[in-house]
Formats: structure tokens, sequence, C-alpha cells
């Protein structure tokens, strides 16, 4: 089982005074405030695959259920900026907010390939205090996954 990332979660191009947040959601709504905003393009949810190989191409139905776990992404401090990314969301059902350590499940049910998946979208809160420059800034999205049940 993996995890493959297809994109990554981009808050654009935009300058901060001094403090601000930006906000991108699953579907790719952005909500700001203390920002200014340099281009309406370039923004956009993380997007992931996670994905199950059975190993053989049986034709035997597998119900999968699947735990993931974001964690806490590390803080960013570059260049007289300090950048935190929290509140994750996603658009799996049953979920909207996600805090970090938070157990998800994905259930996969009649898995009859001999690789099935699922995609989803995952969006987030970027908290930025600039004092002095600028910074590209790169946060990882940190997240694992356990096979908890094939049936």
């Amino acid at each position: 089982m993996q995890i493959i990332p297809q994109s990554e979660l981009s808050f654009g191009t935009f300058a901060v005074p001094s403090r601000g947040f930006r906000e991108v959601s699953p579907t790719g709504a952005v909500t700001s405030s203390g920002i200014f905003a340099l281009s309406d393009t370039g923004t956009g949810p993380a997007r992931f695959t996670v994905q199950y190989d059975r190993g053989n191409n049986g034709r035997k139905r597998l119900d999968l259920v699947i735990e993931l776990v974001f964690s806490a992404a590390p803080v960013f401090n570059n260049g007289g900026v300090v950048a935190q990314l929290s509140r994750y969301q996603t658009d799996l059902p049953g979920y909207g907010v996600i805090e970090a350590g938070q157990v998800i499940r994905i259930e996969m049910p009649n898995c009859l390939q001999r690789v099935c998946s699922r995609t989803f979208n995952v969006g987030g809160r970027l908290d930025i205090d600039r004092s002095f420059g600028g910074a590209r800034v790169a946060i990882p999205i940190p997240v694992n996954a356990v096979l908890v049940s094939v049936r």
C-alpha cells in the first residue's frame, strides 16, 4: 500500500506586510486576511491517492479499511518569514476539518482489481508572520497510511 501525492497544496503568490493567513479549501476556494494577492492563479488543494496492490490478478472480492493520519507540519522559518500550516480539510466523506494526529478511516469495498485506489483532496490554512524580507514557502504535508482490515 502506498500514498501517492498527485499535487501540492498551493497558496499562490502574495505579499504579507506583517501578519496574515490564507486558507485553501479541498474544493479550491480561497480565503485570506492580512495579505495582498499578487495573482489570482496558482492556488489549489493538495491531491493524494491511496493505492492498495493485492500482489496478484486474483478476482476475489476484497473489502479494505485503511487508516490515514496527518501529522503536524513543520514550522517554516527563513528569510524573516515564519509560516505554519494548520487546519487540514478534506473532501473525504464524514470528515471536514482534520486535526493533526486524528485517525481517518477510508473504506474501499468490493475491490476486484489487482490495484484499488482512492483519490482525495486536502486543503489547509497557512499563517504567515513576516518581520523582514521574503521567502518562497514550501511546507510538506506529512501523512501516513496503515491497512487495518482486508476481508
